[in-house]
């Protein structure tokens, strides 16, 4: 039973699926589904991106670390919370957020806990995104740098980065339901949120 209300309603049947992109960025199915009530949906792309680890992290001067990083779907320098896939060897969410945080600013150490599971978008993406909260971390490493993923550390006192948030300098939305969740007091709610 979901947290949705009445009880969950009937799945749809799938009667055939089929991949149409395999790739290492993207793998895009096909399914021929056939509704409860006999409704027949063919195809319905379903998009598999791997589980994603978003990282707010606080460092010991009580700053959020945050990265800015080109992203090519707007065209734009974006501002955004650590993240990265949970790979397959990763033991589970907090390490992959452990693993992602060192390698995209240095930082590690301090207090995890997971926040919230939460889905990109269920309609049509079958992955979950864990939202992590580490506090009282320190850098610990140099950034490893990648060419696909250039990145410029920011740390900003948490106040100031709630606040670049809610006036839109962070536009990814997962992100800002990231710090909404792991700081529901200084996002406008309350601890107990």
């Amino acid at each position: 039973m979901s947290d949705f209300g009445e009880g969950d309603l009937p799945p749809w049947q799938v009667v055939a699926s089929r991949l149409v992109i395999d790739d290492p960025w993207l793998r895009v199915r096909a399914d021929d589904c056939v509704t409860a009530e006999g409704a027949r949906i063919a195809p319905f792309f379903v998009t598999e991106y791997p589980d994603w680890a978003i990282v707010v992290a606080i460092d010991t001067d009580g700053c959020l670390l945050l990265v800015d990083q080109y992203r090519h779907g707007w065209g734009v320098t974006s501002r955004e919370l650590p993240t990265g896939a949970v790979d397959p060897g990763d033991v589970d969410a907090i390490a992959a957020g452990q693993r992602e945080l060192l390698e995209e600013t240095g930082y590690g150490g301090g207090d995890w806990r997971l926040v919230a599971t939460l889905a990109p978008n269920p309609s049509n993406q079958s992955n979950r995104c864990f939202v992590l909260l580490a506090t009282g971390v320190t850098k610990l490493a140099e950034p490893q740098d990648e060419p696909t993923e250039r990145l410029r550390l920011v740390a900003l006192p948490v106040a100031e980065a709630v606040a670049v948030g809610r006036r839109g300098g962070i536009v990814q939305a997962m992100h800002v339901a990231a710090l909404a969740m792991a700081l529901p007091a200084e996002w406008g709610g309350s601890a107990g949120a």
